[in-house]
């Protein structure tokens, strides 16, 4: 039985985006595009949200281990491996840029918006959905899932964006198929050891870099 779910939120970064659009007189439509990149999201979020086969909430990740991982555990496992490898490679890029690599945690959990860093974020996610999609080309069960997704993705309607004082805010729709009966891990911060909570911080903020408008922010620079 599938089921749609409406989602209201604030735009990631959507102070900066307002700045940016008075910097260069322009209105919030002028830089909306219901597109691909638009879809893109939208299949992250209904996997994160709504299909996401092994958490209850998830990452967005998921829908690329479907057929590598079995349970849950296997694939939390790979997505905290993942997360890892993004901020080992970021301790050795600003090994010594002590100040910048705190900016970047900071704009990672949106208590800063720092433009360099929502740009090496951004390059980061982009290259692993790279690889991980190019892993996926030789797993069948990915790719099912993958298509699935993105039949449900075209049944929704775009995103909708209303610019409030100096922010934007966001509704948009996910579609759920409900599998009853299906084992799924509740995986929070404090779920996790210590030397895990990074990782995962990465792991579920991550995505928001690919929101479409972000992307927007990153071209119109």
């Amino acid at each position: 039985m599938n089921k749609v779910i409406q989602v209201s939120s604030e735009v990631p970064f959507g102070h900066q985006l307002v700045a940016r659009l008075y910097l260069k007189d322009l209105h919030l439509n002028a830089i909306v595009k219901h597109a691909q990149m638009e879809m893109h999201y939208l299949a992250w979020e209904t996997v994160r949200k709504q299909t996401n086969p092994f958490f209850q909430t998830g990452t967005g990740f998921e829908g690329y281990l479907v057929g590598q991982c079995a349970v849950p555990e296997a694939a939390l496992e790979e997505i905290l491996c993942i997360s890892q490898n993004i901020l080992d490679a970021i301790a050795r890029m600003y090994r010594f840029e002590y100040g910048f690599r705190s900016r970047l945690m900071k704009t990672l959990v949106k208590d800063a918006d720092d433009s360099e860093a929502i740009q090496i974020w951004s390059a980061y996610f982009g290259a692993e959905l790279g690889k991980l999609r190019a892993r996926m080309l030789s797993d069948t069960q990915a790719q099912a899932f993958r298509t699935e997704t993105y039949r449900l993705v075209r049944l929704l309607p775009s995103i909708e964006y209303d610019e409030i004082e100096d922010d934007i805010m966001q509704t948009y729709a996910v579609r759920s198929d409900q599998e009853i009966g299906k084992r799924k891990l509740a995986i929070s911060l404090s779920t996790l050891p210590m030397k895990q909570q990074d990782a995962w911080l990465v792991a579920e903020n991550i995505g928001e870099f690919g929101h479409p408008l972000v992307r927007q922010l990153l071209i119109h620079g």
